[in-house]
């Protein structure tokens, strides 16, 4: 068989392998050990298969032309790296579409900066890509055009890196799209229009700045006939438009159904035009090749349009590749040519490998490329059978008749069905969630998602003819509007089940090619009718292995641990006991810009640890930076009991409590809320109007040692409740992020702790010099989430051990301690800075 490319299917496929393979060893730091992976299983195919010894050097070079490939795509420009400044005014190109949030007003933007004045210090030449972010008005917008220059003022700052276990990295995240710098802008000023000029990267802009306007205009034609949200979903499925964004309640309902794909363009939609149209062409009796070209402008347009997003560009290069074959006279294998396609696209963009669409659109191709053929080729005979009864009826009537067949209706069911088989362990791995609806909605919608594509981008060519352009958008939009109306009840249908969204464990990496190898294997067998007695071994073994993946080796220890969560200036304190049980303080908070500590950080953590249960949830006081989104966490896993600072009327957590029947106590003074064999905890409250000083203290008591938390509590509480503590406290949580007056040195010299914990950000004001003065001058230890991040401490019969989350390995380190030599050259700055950010407040 003739191929369009002159390897065999075999090593295409293997070109792309070796080449991912190194691009990985790079990206996660481990280049001998997939060198040895390579290696060892280049041997293997010299000996196991007909490959030549020229073809397997060649991919052993392949391997490492990733790794340098990955290498020289980590070489961003560094003449910003690390500035942050509340003065900076930069000058440059917009060279993205702008998002605009519904939720946060926000309008984001990647700008290329040419020059910057930054703390009145010029810099010129700087080619740098970053990131804008500028509330949103209609003048701004207006201006906000890709291609075009502008002048800009705000606060340069550098994205903040995960400092928690499996928290989203948005430091990465940014860096994967060659950003390492994000201005929070406050003004904006057109400096010049983009125009053609002499420069290639300039007229490269302008087309796509018109293509800009021109999807604009389109979306303009579209609102005199068709509302609001059905205009924004119309535009979502044709465009991928991420300028009209919907209602947020649309996304939540489409996000809960598993419909969200739809909301951004995808190669399905791709897939789908090409289709209709060929379809169209086939009634008509186009001519083979003019139909194969009109096809192809029409992708290339709508690539265009949608802005080249990853699945798009995928599906796009794909096809166009099949379709110069069918031309040419020239078969195409469909994996060799993913493959290629990928290996092609990363070639190009290494860190593309990272985005969460490439990941998602490359899996679903080859999921339905390797397996629906076989899922379909079971109905095989029947669709003989089925097609031979309608043999003599008219052409048209005979193309009706056949989109009913067995064929067509497990084509129908089996590619939704294989698509969401093959993401969901993606979606668990990256999203902690998992929709058990979306294949019944996806199967749901197929019928008529291709004609909503069709109609809308076709729709959207007429628009552009003059004087035409109205009366014909007006008769597609009467076909598109009910079919919008019914795409947003499916949605809502499947969205209103209780269990429409489950939260879930995240999958890691070996758990996800265990679980595609497990369908594979499944596939397999289906293929061979279940009697290939090595391919049901097979599926058994790796059934056991993935099974066996999801043992907690933790489970089988007995020490007693404590976790930090990096939360800010806000307190998140989780403990496991030596008999795992989960014991929580607090919940963190909510920012001002709408991010949720508990969303963001604690959630996931639970999910992905698998808690499940909580024996008591205390929530010290009612301050927003200890007991936010507690109402998600109590839906989240069972708590069963929460202990209160007080019942007090009108609270919000309380009513929530109240009203969904939740056991709850009010904390005591001097009360024991928790037993185990050598470990028990008690609260204490001393009573002020000040409500940090009336937060509950918590003592845990596990055999000789004694941790003290403080909550917000400080000296105050303290001298009321000293008398019912021990005068050996081990370890102790500063009270109020390490505020002033959280500790005394009377306090210290009584307690005698040999180590300190504090949560606190980087807000300026927390902890207080002062404080960690005296916890240095009385060589304390101190754990400061500022500097360390997430913090775990094992407490065992022998010692205590204390261990950091790692921003750069993503693993947990052994602490070691700030030497109070190095505190005290660092002092005055720190101090300088302290004082700095009190006086900017007031």
């Amino acid at each position: 068989m003739r191929e369009i490319f002159s390897y065999t299917k075999l090593f295409t496929i293997l070109l792309a392998i070796f080449y991912i393979l190194g691009l990985i060893a790079y990206f996660v730091e481990k280049e001998i050990l997939f060198s040895l992976i390579a290696l060892i299983s280049l041997v293997c195919l010299v000996l196991f298969s007909k490959i030549s010894f020229k073809k397997i050097l060649f991919l052993y070079l392949i391997f490492f032309i990733g790794i340098i490939r990955a290498s020289k795509s980590m070489d961003l420009p560094v003449i910003l790296d690390d500035l942050i400044s509340d003065k900076a005014q930069i000058e440059g190109q917009i060279i993205s579409t702008k998002t605009i949030s519904n939720k946060t007003s926000k309008m984001k933007f990647y700008l290329r900066a040419d020059s910057a004045d930054i703390d009145n210090k010029k810099y010129e030449n700087l080619n740098t890509k970053i990131l804008v972010s500028i509330d949103n008005s209609e003048n701004l917008e207006k201006q906000v055009k890709i291609g075009n220059y502008i002048k800009i003022k705000g606060k340069l700052r550098v994205p903040s890196p995960s400092v928690n276990p499996y928290q989203f990295d948005y430091q990465k995240y940014l860096i994967n799209n060659d950003v390492k710098n994000i201005l929070y802008a406050e003004n904006l000023e057109l400096t010049k229009n983009i125009e053609f000029s002499s420069s290639y990267r300039d007229d490269w802009y302008f087309v796509l700045n018109k293509f800009e306007l021109t999807r604009n205009k389109i979306i303009e034609k579209h609102s005199k006939n068709i509302s609001s949200p059905r205009l924004e979903i119309l535009g979502g499925i044709v465009f991928g438009n991420e300028t009209i964004n919907p209602d947020e309640n649309i996304k939540e309902s489409f996000k809960n159904s598993g419909l969200l794909h739809l909301l951004a363009a995808s190669g399905l939609n791709v897939a789908l035009i090409y289709g209709i149209w060929w379809w169209i062409a086939t009634l008509i009796r186009f001519p083979y090749n003019f139909s194969i070209l009109i096809g192809a402008v029409f992708v290339i347009l709508y690539t265009f349009m949608t802005g080249f997003p990853p699945s798009i560009l995928r599906a796009a290069a794909m096809l166009l590749f099949v379709l110069l074959g069918k031309i040419i006279d020239r078969d195409t294998n469909s994996p060799a040519l993913i493959f290629f396609v990928g290996f092609v696209m990363l070639l190009f963009s290494p860190k593309m490998l990272f985005d969460v669409g490439f990941q998602l659109s490359f899996v679903v191709t080859i999921a339905l490329v390797s397996c629906c053929p076989i899922f379909v080729s079971k109905f095989s005979e029947s669709d003989k059978k089925y097609k031979e009864k309608f043999k003599n009826l008219p052409r048209f009537a005979k193309y009706f008749v056949y989109l009913f067949s067995p064929v067509s209706i497990a084509s129908i069911v089996s590619i939704p069905l294989i698509a969401q088989l093959f993401v969901i362990p993606l979606q668990m791995h990256y999203f902690n969630n998992f929709a058990p609806f979306s294949v019944l909605a996806n199967i749901a919608i197929v019928p008529f998602i291709g004609i909503l594509s069709f109609v809308g981008f076709v729709s959207s060519i007429f628009a552009l003819i003059p004087f035409l352009n109205e009366p014909l958008i007006k008769v597609f939009d009467v076909i598109a509007n009910p079919l919008l109306a019914l795409l947003i009840k499916i949605s809502e249908f499947f969205s209103s089940f209780k269990v429409s969204l489950i939260a879930t464990y995240g999958f890691n990496v070996f758990q996800i090619f265990l679980f595609w190898l497990l369908i594979g294997f499944f596939v397999l067998n289906l293929k061979f009718n279940f009697k290939n007695k090595k391919l049901q071994l097979a599926f058994v073994i790796f059934f056991c292995i993935f099974s066996m993946s999801f043992i907690k080796i933790d489970t089988f220890k007995n020490n007693l641990e404590i976790f930090m969560f990096d939360v800010g200036s806000a307190d998140s304190f989780l403990i496991k006991t030596p008999k795992n049980k989960y014991i929580m303080i607090d919940t963190g908070k909510k920012s001002y810009k709408g991010w949720s500590s508990f969303e963001g950080v604690i959630k996931r953590y639970l999910k992905n640890e698998r808690i499940n249960e909580i024996e008591k949830l205390i929530i010290t006081h009612f301050d927003s930076d200890h007991c936010s989104d507690v109402d998600k966490l109590l839906s989240l896993v069972h708590v069963k009991k929460v202990i209160l600072q007080k019942d007090e009327p009108l609270n919000e957590v309380i009513s929530y409590i109240k009203a969904n029947k939740i056991n709850y106590d009010v904390a005591e003074n001097n009360k024991e809320i928790y037993f185990e064999p050598d470990l028990k905890i008690k609260t204490f409250k001393a009573n002020f109007k000040d409500n940090n000083e009336s937060s509950v203290v918590l003592l845990l008591t596990y055999k000789n040692k004694n941790i003290l938390f403080m909550a917000d509590s400080g000296v105050k509480a303290y001298e009321k409740l000293k008398e019912y503590l021990p005068s050996d406290i081990q370890i102790i949580k500063i009270g109020h992020h390490g505020a002033k007056d959280s500790i005394s040195l009377d306090m210290l010299k009584t307690l005698k702790p040999k180590y300190a914990l504090i949560s606190a950000g980087n807000d300026g004001f927390h902890p207080n010099y002062l404080t960690l003065d005296l916890l240095y001058n009385n060589d304390i230890n101190v754990l400061l989430t500022k500097n360390l991040g997430f913090v775990k401490v094992v407490i065992n019969k022998e010692e205590i051990e204390s261990y950091y989350f790692d921003k750069a390995t993503k693993k947990l380190k052994k602490v070691k301690f700030f030497d109070k030599n190095k505190y005290e050259f660092h002092k005055s700055e720190y101090v300088k800075r302290f004082i700095e950010a009190n006086e900017s407040a007031n």
